[in-house]
């Protein structure tokens, strides 16, 4: 399974890093060097914006086919507030690498999410650069907002509750864990955190993934733990999930059997940012309905 934590280990190839554990395949395919990489033009177009596109690759192989994805950057230069950010915080210039070592930070840090594959940056001028990442495919894993909009049935009833009180808590361990190891996703949502399938004890593990924004400065934590939480509450909507849900996601993030004045200080910060969430996802959709973009 490609979902997963463990030491990756790189073999550095000419304006690229590849996974040790995938250099055989690449190079089989005449996938091993930057161009044929970043150029490839023979996969499916998942995702293209103005910056950015994905590209689902469907790669032939002795022993069968293997699905993995190609996010490509356009040499697009960033902002000059973005420049300093980069520079102070020794952020790596391009997207792709920079999502390429968050991955192997996280785990290497035992933290799971999606197998990295290959990444790569090339300077094209001035405080330009191209860049791209590939992964693996992370079936059977299944993202937590495809879980709610299409499989709701499954988080209904007695073993449904069940299922989503252990659901709830399992993600509150999660973003928890990530923070005491000094990180922090930048949109902790039901879209990017992945749910397996069940074990033999009724609980599914959980991954993260889409981590090109991710931040490390942990004298945020406080600020981390507000956000993320109002963001899950956020995704995770009525009537699917109760106020009594969001109790437990909070008391599971935090190790808590009952709440204290504090606690209910801090519920009461995260849906104020819940609502100002919800207000900036409104106008950001009414924009699209209006203009088209």
């Amino acid at each position: 399974m490609t979902v997963g934590a463990g030491k990756i280990e790189l073999v550095r190839r000419p304006d690229m890093v590849v996974n040790r554990d995938y250099v055989a395949l690449l190079e089989s395919c005449n996938l091993l060097d930057f161009d044929s990489l970043y150029h490839f033009r023979n996969g499916t177009t998942v995702k293209q914006i103005r910056d950015r596109s994905i590209i689902r690759m469907d790669v032939h192989t002795g022993t069968g086919n293997r699905i993995f994805y190609l996010k490509r950057h356009t040499a697009a230069r960033p902002g000059l507030w973005d420049r300093l950010g980069n520079f102070f915080s020794g952020k790596r210039p391009s997207p792709g690498m920079f999502e390429f070592e968050n991955i192997c930070d996280f785990r290497n840090s035992g933290i799971p999410t999606v197998a990295p594959v290959a990444a790569g940056e090339r300077k094209t001028g001035f405080c330009r650069y191209e860049s791209f990442l590939i992964t693996e495919s992370f079936e059977p894993y299944l993202s937590l907002e495809h879980l709610i909009y299409n499989l709701p049935d499954r988080l209904k009833g007695p073993e449904g509750e069940k299922r989503k009180e252990e659901l709830v808590k399992a993600v509150a361990r999660l973003a928890r864990q990530m923070h005491d190891r000094g990180f922090n996703h930048g949109d902790f949502n039901a879209t990017h955190v992945l749910v397996g399938p069940e074990n033999q004890n009724g609980n599914c593990p959980l991954a993260l993934f889409d981590l090109q924004r991710m931040d490390r400065k942990k004298w945020l934590k406080t600020k981390w733990f507000i956000k993320i939480l109002a963001e899950l509450s956020f995704s995770m909507p009525e009537p699917l999930f109760t106020e009594n849900d969001r109790v437990i996601l909070f008391k599971a993030y935090k190790g808590i059997s009952d709440l204290g004045l504090m606690d209910r200080l801090q519920i009461f910060l995260i849906r104020l940012k819940q609502q100002k969430i919800k207000h900036h996802t409104q106008k950001i959709m009414n924009r699209r309905k209006h203009t088209g973009r």
